[in-house]
């Protein structure tokens, strides 16, 4: 029996992780999510690692006023884009703003962010979508409440594609003190009703879902030059 076949997911032994990195100079205003992350603020592929799905690019960027997530879902036509009707995307975030790799049940840093937002098409090439905090499994405590205006989300047509844009202001997370805390924890699962689903690492059978030590070690780092 080899390592795969005895662990089911080789992941489960490594401890994943990767640098967060902040806007090179003027912060976009969040809101209108016109912003574009660039090839520096893209996650590492780490579900390849686990044999996962690979259909979205995903990014990630932080500043002390909140994080910006964007997903490229590509090699879709926008005629097909448009042609099924109305799809919802559902893109749910992880965080834990108090980076605890030894603790297995969420605490009050913990988040879980669910976003679901509508596939634009040719007659709508921009939608809005919406989003929440939903609780998390088996938590020993949660975060303060936060209203769904405070988050942003939104779909956006692209010529191969479309992709998905979200935004969490700082005064939605409870804990998040970057000039104190570097290191949190993440991790994103993406569903698409026609490409299925993707994680940010591990694979489905993993208990992400109320463990966050299963998430990945994000350090954030500085503006860059």
């Amino acid at each position: 029996m080899n390592l795969k076949e005895l662990l089911g997911d080789p992941v489960w032994l490594f401890d994943l992780g990767f640098p967060i990195r902040s806007f090179a100079h003027r912060i976009p205003s969040p809101e209108k999510l016109e912003w574009q992350l660039s090839p520096d603020h893209a996650i590492p592929a780490l579900g390849s690692l686990s044999g996962g799905l690979g259909f979205a690019k995903t990014y990630l960027a932080w500043t002390g006023t909140g994080f910006y997530i964007q997903a490229k879902l590509t090699n879709l036509s926008s005629a097909d884009a448009g042609k099924y009707g109305s799809i919802t995307t559902h893109l749910t975030f992880y965080i834990d703003t108090r980076w605890s790799p030894d603790v297995l049940r969420a605490t009050s840093y913990c988040h879980r962010f669910d976003f679901h937002v509508d596939r634009p098409s040719a007659t709508q090439p921009t939608k809005r979508g919406h989003g929440e905090l939903s609780a998390i499994q088996r938590a020993r405590s949660a975060p303060a409440d936060v209203h769904p205006s405070q988050l942003c989300v939104g779909s956006f047509l692209q010529t191969d594609g479309y992709e998905i844009k979200a935004y969490i202001p700082a005064d939605a997370l409870t804990g998040y003190a970057p000039d104190e805390y570097l290191e949190i924890g993440v991790f994103y699962s993406l569903h698409e009703p026609f490409m299925g689903n993707q994680l940010m690492a591990r694979t489905q059978q993993c208990p992400y879902f109320e463990n966050p030590s299963l998430w990945c070690r994000a350090k954030l780092h500085p503006t860059l030059n």
